[in-house]
């Protein structure tokens, strides 16, 4: 079943990180969150604001070409001890993640699962995943941003 949430528009990438940030003071461990959208529409950015508002004090970037990165989360204030960003622009099927083992973190009560590109591993994706989608607005820097779960 999907659970669809009104629209979120931004209009700059410091718009979207904040927004991001609303949404990880939320998380409690053992979300999955796939992220959907073009080159360019916002996913990493996204992610950055996830980062920022859980306490990773590394610079986060796209991991297009390691495909998965953990960073550790120190904040006191979470019982989120990982956040694995994972990106599937270079994948060509569903196995090539399960061999980087992703599945030892999918529902891991001390971990938050995001994945750019998610909708190349669908099939994969835990049933209760927020799944974003990220689509180019109005103008360069709008972004409209849909929440669903599914």
């Amino acid at each position: 079943m999907m659970l669809f949430m009104k629209p979120e528009i931004t209009n700059s990438p410091e718009e979207t990180k904040k927004l991001a940030k609303e949404i990880a003071s939320k998380l409690k461990g053992g979300e999955t969150i796939g992220l959907i959208g073009e080159l360019g529409a916002g996913k990493t950015v996204f992610v950055q604001g996830l980062a920022k508002g859980l306490g990773v004090k590394e610079t986060v970037n796209s991991p297009t070409f390691v495909l998965m990165k953990v960073y550790k989360i120190r904040d006191s204030r979470f019982a989120i001890r990982d956040l694995v960003h994972i990106d599937c622009y270079r994948l060509s099927n569903s196995q090539e993640l399960l061999n980087i083992g992703v599945q030892e973190y999918f529902g891991r009560k001390d971990a938050v699962v995001v994945i750019e590109w998610a909708e190349k591993v669908k099939d994969l994706l835990p049933k209760n995943s927020m799944m974003i989608e990220f689509k180019e607005g109005e103008n360069e820097n709008q972004r409209i941003i849909e929440i669903n779960r599914f």
